[in-house]
């Protein structure tokens, strides 16, 4: 036992760094094992689009468990992730976010149809749509006038609702502070 200290103090030093990569070695491998947290989508100022690719979206981020920050306005078929049946959606909205409902209506060469079959089938979708949502929401549509292009309403008119009485508000994040 005649080694020089030296000898001592380097070999604590080696045994530290092993173990010190040991310990390393596991964090890491559960970190990478670890279940990732929820997907964050922000949408932005959404104009809606077709009623079925907005359906099968959301149930796709519902399955999922994506959480959505809504920005700016959330209209037409975006207002779909509303829909009570999307229970894996944690949706929330920044302060002054709006949503913007209509009456579904169809068109045909960039002009709407305003034909009697075209009204009926009109209002059984806003039927089933109302259906889906939450009674609170579905109560207040049924109570006020919903935009209807069908019903002779401009295609751009719209109920403008704060987000805010739908959702809660989206938490802040240093990025947006």
């Amino acid at each position: 036992m005649g080694e020089h200290p030296r000898f001592w103090v380097a070999f604590c030093i080696m045994l530290l760094a092993l173990a010190l990569s040991m310990v390393m070695s596991v964090y890491l491998v559960t970190a990478a094992h670890a279940e990732p947290g929820p997907q964050i989508i922000n949408i932005t100022n959404d104009p809606g689009g077709n009623v079925g690719e907005y359906y099968r979206k959301y149930q796709s981020l519902s399955d999922a468990g994506t959480e959505i920050h809504f920005h700016g306005m959330c209209a037409s078929a975006c207002t779909m992730v509303l829909f009570t049946e999307f229970t894996g959606i944690k949706a929330c909205a920044d302060e002054g976010a709006i949503f913007a409902f209509h009456k579904p209506f169809a068109q045909k060469g960039g002009k709407v149809i305003r034909s009697k079959t075209a009204a009926r089938e009109a209002r059984k979708i806003w039927t089933a749509w109302l259906k889906a949502l939450p009674d609170r929401l579905r109560r207040y549509l049924q109570s006020v006038h919903v935009p209807s292009a069908t019903d002779g309403d401009e295609q751009n008119t719209l109920l403008l609702l704060p987000a805010s009485l739908l959702l809660p508000r989206c938490p802040l994040t240093v990025a947006a502070q």
